[in-house]
């Protein structure tokens, strides 16, 4: 399940899609459809409409950006009406994770300017999460189908991640990677694993983490990279992200047995990874040397396609996907604005 993802935070995440991708051919979805689409509320002047997640049954959980920079967060039910997402008080809110039962998480901030995690269940309730001795930045980054909870939270000064459990709603497990500065959790999956990146404190090296169901932890990195974020995380225990290295970007994959594999496509620049399926199936977005992005999808052979998004714009990523392989992503029109694209195979 995704989510973003050492990831920055989520209102900073789509604060930071406006300047997104150029458009290029691929093949291998060319016999699925595409859907445009703009959020309630979606800014027509700036800002507009990004999804994060799509849901096992072709709903997509995304936030819009008004032309006066207010955030929201829907979920698009597959007949393409509107759900809207807003915790009690919420000036702002963004989501991190829906689950098979339609709970739906991410963060809120609220009136004082603090920010919380929260849950939304299938009747329309809402759970605010905070850890013990949170100063109101918290942010949930992923939810499985158990309802079990990952996030990060400032407490005491500095970024821990937690766990949090509905068979045991009064305990957070929060944590952080012993020997190492911790950057954050990034996701969950399905068996309650988190995954993460957090920076070697001895070498200054950054690597990633996985922390498993009994709490410990198993830790790796991507050999010479300056630079690694960890991005999604399967059901299996695979995990993606992207690692930086003089000025080459690559994806990776880091499999569950501890073993390692990597892509990149030097015709358009390097792969920034931002989702995963059970299937194998990574997507996200190529930069390229003249500043604009292309969405891309890699599969189980590490044979990286190009993404056909056949809507006229300046530039297109790809978010999420889920085992249909459905795939949601937005591309960014000529004056700027961002809008919604989904792929039915």
């Amino acid at each position: 399940m995704r989510n973003t993802s050492s990831p920055p935070r989520p209102i900073v995440l789509v604060a930071l899609l406006v300047a997104t991708a150029v458009l290029l051919a691929g093949t291998c979805l060319a016999q699925g459809t595409f859907v445009s689409f703009d959020g309630p509320m979606a800014g027509r002047q700036s800002g507009g409409t990004f999804p994060w997640v799509v849901t096992r049954w072709g709903g997509i959980g995304l936030t819009t950006i008004d032309d006066n920079g207010t955030v929201r967060a829907y979920l698009r039910h597959p007949n393409g009406t509107y759900l809207q997402i807003q915790p009690p008080g919420a000036t702002t809110t963004t989501i991190g994770g829906i689950n098979a039962s339609g709970q739906v998480a991410g963060a809120y901030v609220d009136g004082q300017h603090k920010e919380h995690g929260y849950i939304r269940n299938t009747d329309g309730t809402y759970l605010t999460l905070d850890p013990p001795g949170s100063t109101g930045l918290t942010y949930v980054v992923g939810i499985n189908d158990k309802g079990q909870i990952a996030g990060n939270a400032f407490i005491g000064g500095n970024v821990s991640g937690f766990f949090w459990d509905p068979a045991q709603p009064n305990n957070y497990v929060t944590f952080t990677v012993p020997g190492g500065t911790f950057r954050g959790a990034s996701a969950i999956n399905a068996s309650g694993q988190i995954a993460g990146g957090y920076t070697d404190s001895s070498t200054n090296e950054p690597r990633g983490f996985l922390r498993n169901t009994d709490g410990t932890f198993s830790t790796f990195t991507v050999p010479g990279s300056t630079q690694l974020v960890v991005y999604a995380m399967n059901k299996w225990g695979t995990i993606t992200g992207s690692s930086f290295d003089q000025g080459v970007t690559n994806g990776f994959l880091r499999y569950a047995g501890g073993g390692q594999k990597y892509y990149e496509d030097q015709s358009h620049g390097g792969p920034e990874a931002a989702a995963i399926n059970d299937n194998g199936l990574v997507v996200g977005w190529l930069f390229s040397d003249g500043g604009n992005d292309v969405a891309f999808s890699t599969d189980r052979s590490l044979t990286t396609t190009l993404i056909p998004v056949p809507f006229s714009n300046q530039g297109c990523r790809a978010y999420a996907a889920n085992n249909a392989g459905q795939i949601a992503g937005t591309y960014v029109d000529a004056t700027g604005v961002s809008h919604g694209w989904i792929y039915q195979p």
